[in-house]
């Protein structure tokens, strides 16, 4: 995995452009410093940074269904898969 730094960065609850450092996919340094850096360095120029969306892929026509038949205990995609094929089952012409 590279390493990253995101210089000239805006960051809420931040007053002044700060320094990101990104090692192995997790942030190790908030600086309002930009030292030198042997990693990638993107240049924000003090636009906003924020996190990135995490699965914002949704369904609201089953948000009804939460545990049925059952839960998705380990909160990956593929075990979403396979409950919703499980719940596919189940489902009525009054359901469509």
């Amino acid at each position: 995995m590279s390493n990253l730094t995101i210089k000239n960065a805006r960051l809420s609850g931040y007053e002044h452009l700060q320094t990101i450092t990104i090692n192995d996919g997790v942030i190790t340094q908030i600086s309002s410093t930009s030292g030198t850096s042997e990693n990638e360095v993107i240049d924000a120029q003090g636009n906003l940074v924020l996190p990135p969306f995490c699965e914002p892929h949704i369904h609201l026509d089953t948000t009804q269904t939460a545990g049925e038949p059952n839960w998705n205990l380990s909160g990956t995609l593929f075990e979403g898969i396979e409950r919703w094929a499980e719940r596919k089952g189940m489902l009525s012409v009054e359901d469509g």
